[in-house]
């Protein structure tokens, strides 16, 4: 393996590319030092150059190694796949056993000995796969092997004494004929010819191709070479040459067909020694003139000519070089016989011309719909000079004058082989490269490595830009550095260092701008001039130019405006104490940088930077970052303002420092210390419950300074911490320690404020919590299940107020009681205030927190009883807690309520709960969360009286649909039935009401009676003839006024008609005459048969009754004038007499029972007095035409 990879090395292209590798080397030691890469110069030292030069070749050599061996193995791959094939080693059946073994050992021992052992012969190629490979094909006997044994190509297998690997039965399949040059695959004869049995014959030939296409697919032969003896197409018919042709022309189809590619054609005539004359004409040549071309080659073009004209053109040509030499042969020959023979060989060649280029065209004839072979040649031949040669043209002589032809003395075989070697040579394995191309595959493969190729070209291009690019960065970037480091010093000089933070962004920006161009120099690959490397000069001095700024420029912007910011403070009637004392504390930090904060200054720092940016996102962050930088190099000192430092301190001691220390501490415990607050909402919740903090004093969120935590762990832990630093020695305010006697003071006062607010926050926390919009039973019902249940916001409410506001002394009972119920103990103590804070500050503390407290009184009790009403509820102290028997009531209602909300009908169930509440009251639940609520104190008061209320008026309006439902439909269509269009209840109807509708709608029993003793009896209080809706805890069903009022009329007409408790409507009633005018003789009021006359006499009284026992009734008054003449009102119906006094205008005298009407005609007047049977006057019209059934309730 190790000879032929050196060997390999020996090629051109690779002495070509270790050529190029050595300038390479060369380059890389001489120039390798000058490479820089992100700032540095790996190629400096000559070692590193060394191993470098070193690693290229080491890498050249494993490269063609690995070629090298991948090509041994694609060879060993090839080949172990012929062993391995069953179809190359079958065997004809006429083999006998041992034979079949015997070929077998000899196949498997040659294709191994290739594999093991690469050719030599070729200086190109070691390998089988990487040797051309052809084909031939032909009829059976036409010398195929001979022409190979004999053609004087070196075979390495001949040593082991194999021409030839007979793997397919010898030739009765094919051979392979394994050359340095080339691997020739001599197939059968019965390939071609496939006579015998064709489907057999077929079917092998087409595997043999699918076998050669699967060992190599890009180029499975390189050539086709189609040998013919001659004397079968010379001597045979012209059908049998016919049927010849065809089938040669098939088998070139199947191979296009196979391939998928045009394969180049080399037509070989074997057996020319045959032609009469060829031995005797050829004898003289030596043997390097046999191995000659014989023949004619045609030219390569892709559109090939027709076949026929180009190859007579050529064998006229080899004719006539034949003629040519006849002269110097025939001087030459002494033998007369072999003379004659000469002679007459150039006629007997040129005589089979019209036979050949017919043969040649049948063979390449091809149709419009497929590719034509491309033939690249004829050529004649001989292997061995053996057989009987033909004289065509003596034969066609002889049979014209019917003279027998001479005998043919058969040739000697003497085994000279002419005209092969150079043909197979020079011509054939020359051409390797002209065979096609397996489009398909060869597509995929070139657009592979055209992809690597414009991949690499990329790459290398855009290194190559990138380097350029970065060597012009670097001039653009020092030429800049310097344009830009005078600018600046130019502005600096003229510049105002007092200017606003946005005035000076942009200068900012441009010199942050220039020190990162610098850096950025780091990701680009320069090559810059030995002992010159630009960015380590740069950035020092772009970083320090960029720092000047900070200092010189940014810090007294900021300075100057914290103390326009303390002025402005300072001199405002209402300064907040707290924040110019941190304003001023920042200032000082920052101008003369004692006590600097970090912490602190980075808070200032951004909050300047939100306040003077508060608008543009973009240049806040950009300010942003410059702060960052400064704060990195500060302290810095500076000079401060003193008369505005002097001013802010004046004004700080003006407020008392009581208040002073509670403002930072409430602020410190926000901003610094970030206490948790507590989520007032997020405990109430949102299904039930909910914090209105749209009422002014609305608090959801509660600071977490006024929690347990903050009480116990801040406030008290911290308080002497606070006491000490302002009553010690303050630098901020540059004064010295203070009196102990203002300790305790301080103490009493910050407790008071602190216990004050702890208490105004905690009432805010609760006082506003409301109950949810409820707008249906079934909301109710879900707010209800909700309060009663063992996480009930309210219980959790009132929970958290408990755990935060119920703070006792540590140690003390009510310490140890709490801190069992939530399992955890605040710090213990001795049991004054003193105590705790000794175990929350620090031992250096506690002389001071003692003088500080005293005996003060407990913080925690004021708080404790502000809310122990409250806390009460909550409190196990006692067994059951007190808010346990409103949750308890609560569920009671929730049953009520999902009584109602699941029934199948939830109208007529709220109805009856309703209607039974009304009827008999008893202390049920809604009773019992009133009487529980009176006693409670607020907010509990309020939210139990908001859920009870507001469910019973969800009740009571759930009753009043479900009653409406059924007025509307019950009552309201036979009411519009009965009353529509009828007398008396439209006054100029013309159609009276029957008395049986009038008393189906309005009578006892009737439709509105019915009605109103079934569903509205319990929920209406009847006071006279006044009808008034009863109110349960403050609600009632809402039955408009309306209605109750037409239901009092329906009752007083009731009254009226039925007063005697008959089924039937009845009326009584007496008439006067009281006045007949003087020009009247007599007046006459006649209802049916009954009748009263007045004659100017005395008063008299008649007793009438309506309904009379008539069904036609009538009603009338006659006045008969002193000339006898009558004049008549009359009218008749069931309602006659109430039309008539209508008509007489009817009107009340005394009381509500007597009435008088007059019936004035013929200008002479009538007057009666009418008085009703009893107090309820049936025949106050108004009564009747006012009522309506109302559409709703």
């Amino acid at each position: 393996m190790l000879r032929t990879y050196f060997a390999s090395l020996l090629r051109p292209a690779s002495l070509l590319i270790f050529f190029f590798l050595c300038l390479l080397a060369a380059a890389v030691y001489f120039f390798g030092g000058s490479l820089s890469v992100a700032g540095v110069t790996p190629l400096q030292e000559s070692q590193v150059r060394i191993a470098v030069i070193i690693g290229i070749f080491v890498l050249f050599f494993l490269l063609t190694f690995l070629r090298h061996w991948l090509a041994r193995r694609a060879n060993a791959k090839l080949i172990n796949s012929m062993l391995a094939n069953d179809e190359l080693v079958a065997m004809g059946p006429d083999r006998s056993a041992d034979e079949v073994e015997l070929i077998r050992e000899r196949f498997e021992a040659a294709l191994k000995k290739l594999r093991d052992n690469p050719l030599d012969g070729n200086k190109k190629r070691n390998f089988l796969f990487e040797l051309p490979w052809y084909i031939i094909i032909g009829p059976p006997g036409t010398g195929k092997t001979t022409i190979l044994r004999n053609s004087g190509l070196e075979f390495p297998l001949a040593e082991d004494g194999q021409d030839a690997i007979q793997g397919i039965g010898g030739t009765r399949n094919c051979d392979w004929w394994i050359s340095n040059d080339a691997v020739l695959i001599d197939t059968a004869g019965r390939y071609t010819t496939q006579d015998v049995n064709q489907g057999i014959d077929s079917a092998a030939w087409n595997g043999f191709l699918e076998l050669l296409l699967k060992f190599r697919r890009r180029r499975p032969v390189n050539g086709v070479v189609l040998a013919i003896s001659i004397a079968d197409v010379a001597m045979t018919s012209e059908s049998e040459r016919a049927r010849q042709a065809d089938i040669l022309r098939q088998r070139l189809r199947e191979l296009h067909r196979a391939f998928g590619m045009r394969l180049p054609v080399y037509v070989m005539f074997t057996k020319c020694d045959l032609v009469a004359g060829f031995d005797e004409y050829f004898d003289p040549l030596k043997e390097k003139d046999r191995e000659q071309v014989w023949g004619v080659t045609f030219p390569y073009d892709e559109k090939q000519v027709t076949v026929g004209p180009a190859f007579e053109s050529g064998f006229i040509d080899l004719v006539g070089r034949l003629e040519k030499q006849l002269p110097d042969l025939m001087a030459a020959e002494r033998n007369n016989s072999r003379r004659c023979r000469i002679y007459g060989f150039p006629h007997e060649f040129g005589s089979l011309a019209p036979v050949l280029r017919s043969f040649l065209s049948d063979v390449f004839r091809v149709s419009r719909y497929e590719a034509q072979p491309l033939l690249r040649g004829v050529y004649f031949t001989s292997g061995t000079q053996e057989g009987t040669p033909f004289d065509r043209l003596l034969g066609a002589m002889g049979r014209s004058f019917s003279i027998a032809p001479a005998q043919q003395l058969p040739l000697s075989g003497q085994g000279k082989a002419f005209f092969i070697k150079d043909m197979l040579q020079n011509i054939m394995f020359a051409e390797q490269n002209l065979v096609g191309k397996n489009t398909r595959l060869e597509r995929r493969l070139a657009a592979l490595y055209a992809g690597g190729v414009a991949g690499i070209a990329a790459l290398v291009l855009g290194l190559s830009l990138y380097w350029l690019a970065g060597l012009n960065h670097a001039d653009q970037t020092a030429d800049q550095v310097e344009q830009l480091a005078q600018t600046l010093r130019t502005e600096q000089q003229s510049a105002d260092q007092n200017r606003s933070l946005i005035n000076i962004l942009p200068t900012l920006n441009a010199a942050k701008a220039l020190r990162d161009d610098v850096i950025d120099q780091e990701n680009w690959l320069t090559v810059t001039p030995i002992s010159i490397e630009s960015r380590s000069t740069l950035l020092p001095a772009a970083q320090k130019t960029y720092e000047s700024y900070l200092t010189g420029y940014l810090l007294p912007a900021i300075t100057s405006r914290l103390a326009a910011q303390i002025q402005l403070v300072s001199t405002a009637p209402d300064s907040n104490s707290s924040l110019l004392r941190d304003q001023l504390e920042t200032y000082l930090m920052l101008t003369t940088g004692e006590n600097f904060n970090a912490g602190k200054v980075q808070d200032a720092l951004k909050s300047q930077n939100e306040a003077a940016f508060i608008l543009n996102p973009e240049n806040r962050n950009n300010m942003q970052a410059h702060m960052d930088a400064l704060l990195a190099l500060l302290p810095v000192r500076t000079a401060a303002n003193i008369p505005i430092v002097d001013a802010a301190r004046s004004r700080i001691q003006r407020v008392p420092q009581a208040t002073d220390i509670y403002n930072r501490m409430v602020r410190d415990a926000a901003q610094r210390f970030r206490l948790a607050p507590i989520d007032m909402a997020r405990t109430v919740g949102s299904g039930a419950l909910y914090i209105d903090t749209a009422v002014g004093g609305g608090r959801s969120i509660i600071p977490g300074f006024y929690t347990k935590d903050g009480f116990y762990n801040f406030f008290l832990a911290r308080l002497p911490e606070y006491i000490r630093s302002s009553t010690g020695s303050d630098w901020v305010m540059g004064s010295g320690g203070m009196a102990d006697s203002t300790y305790k003071t301080l103490a009493n006062q910050i407790v008071k404020m602190y216990t004050d607010d702890y208490i105004k926050t905690w009432r805010e926390g609760v006082a506003y919590i409301r109950l949810v919009e409820i707008g249906s039973l079934g909301r109710a019902q879900i707010v209800l299940q909700e309060l009663s249940s063992p996480d009930s916001p309210l219980t959790n409410v009132l929970g958290v107020l408990r755990t935060n506001t119920q703070l006792p002394l540590p140690g003390s009972s009510a310490d140890q009681a709490a801190s069992a119920a939530a399992g955890a103990a605040p710090p213990a103590a001795s049991g004054a205030v003193s105590g705790l804070v000794d175990s929350a500050s620090e031992a250096a503390q506690k002389a001071a927190v003692q003088t500080a407290f005293g005996d003060a009184p407990w913080p925690g009790l004021a708080i404790e009883d502000a809310f122990r009403p409250l806390n009460t509820l909550v409190d196990p102290t006692n067994g059951q807690a007190a808010l346990d028997k409103v949750q308890q009531l609560f569920g009671d209602l929730y049953g009520n309520v999902s009584g109602v909300v699941t029934a199948p009908d939830p109208g007529k169930a709220a109805f009856d709960f309703v209607k039974g509440r009304a009827q008999s009251p008893r202390n049920d639940s809604f009773t019992s969360l009133r009487s529980e609520a009176a006693i409670k104190p607020e907010p509990v008061r309020s939210l139990v009286l908001s859920i009870v209320n507001r469910t019973w008026e969800l009740l009571n309006r759930t009753t009043y649909v479900y009653i409406n439902d059924r007025w509307q439909d019950e009552v309201v269509p036979v009411c519009n039935d009965i009353m529509a269009g009828r007398y008396p209840f439209v006054p100029d109807a013309k159609e009276d009401v029957s008395l049986q509708d009038f008393t189906d709608l309005l009578g006892p029993a009737g439709v509105i009676d019915k009605f109103f003793k079934d569903f509205m009896e319990p929920f209406v209080v009847v006071r006279g003839r006044q009808f008034t809706e009863v109110q349960t805890h403050g609600s009632g069903l809402g039955i408009s006024n309306e209605a109750l009022s037409q239901l009092s009329r329906a009752q007083t007409i009731r009254d009226a008609f039925f007063s005697d408790g008959g089924t039937s409507p009845q009326a009584k009633f007496t008439v006067i005459p009281t006045f007949l005018d003087p020009k009247a003789l007599r007046s006459t009021f006649k209802i049916d048969d009954d009748q009263i006359v007045y004659r100017h006499g005395p008063e008299r009284a008649k007793d009438f009754t309506w309904p009379s026992q008539f069904e036609g009734s009538t009603a009338q008054v006659t006045i008969t004038l002193l000339d006898n003449k009558r004049k008549t009102l009359e009218e008749s119906g069931t309602w006659a007499i109430f039309r008539v006094l209508s008509a007489s205008g009817l009107s009340s005298v005394i009381g509500r029972d007597r009435f008088e009407f007059s019936i004035e005609l013929e200008s002479a007047l009538a007057t009666y007095r009418l008085t009703a049977g009893s107090v309820v006057n049936p025949f106050n019209l108004g009564l009747y035409s006012s009522f309506r059934c109302p559409p709703s309730l």
